[in-house]
């Protein structure tokens, strides 16, 4: 259980759920800290905007906005942790300079 809390795909998704709750919370009532901290939400703002009109539900819009925050960061932490475990791994297989 103590290696988990040394990976960086446990940390980048508890940061993103703390930024999804305290957008959740009130205190981000623009989205300001939760579309500066989540790149694909930046890049489909445009889509975003369209969905949330057509959409009747600000709740689920919401909600929608805070799935694609955590999974972006979860699929971020794992791709760097698989990059470096990679990289490690590559480094162990080199013979040895003589």
């Amino acid at each position: 259980m103590k290696r988990i809390y040394k990976k960086l795909s446990f940390w980048l998704p508890v940061l993103s759920v703390l930024v999804c709750l305290y957008n959740l919370s009130g205190e981000d009532d623009k989205n300001l800290l939760l579309f500066l901290t989540s790149p694909l939400l930046l890049i489909f703002n445009p889509e975003l905007t369209r969905l949330h009109y057509a959409m009747g539900n600000e709740q689920a819009f919401q909600f929608i906005l805070y799935g694609i925050h955590f999974v972006s960061w979860l699929a971020f932490a794992l791709i760097v942790e698989w990059g470096l475990s990679w990289l490690s791994r590559k480094a162990q297989e080199r013979p040895p300079n003589r």
